[in-house]
């Protein structure tokens, strides 16, 4: 279940960053983050935003994959995403 919710999180960060992103260029972020304060750690990021990313490559996105992030790296990664 969480591996399926990781996934369709990363496809809707996905949808809403392209509308930014230049119309003849197709970009993807993808986050895998492990660990949370509210609950335990997952098992799969890892391998999750992996097996996304080459989905997205194949599909003939540039990908941009972080991994493990804190709030304050996130926000600078998705800022730089959309830069």
């Amino acid at each position: 279940m969480l591996r399926c919710c990781a996934l369709i999180a990363a496809l809707i960060l996905v949808g809403l960053a392209t509308v930014q992103a230049q119309a003849d260029r197709r970009v993807a972020l993808v986050i895998g983050n492990s660990e949370y304060r509210e609950i335990p750690a997952l098992k799969n990021p890892d391998k999750d935003a992996e097996d996304v990313s080459n989905t997205f490559r194949l599909a003939g996105f540039d990908v941009f994959v972080a991994k493990d992030l804190t709030k304050l790296q996130f926000e600078k990664e998705f800022r730089n995403y959309l830069a």
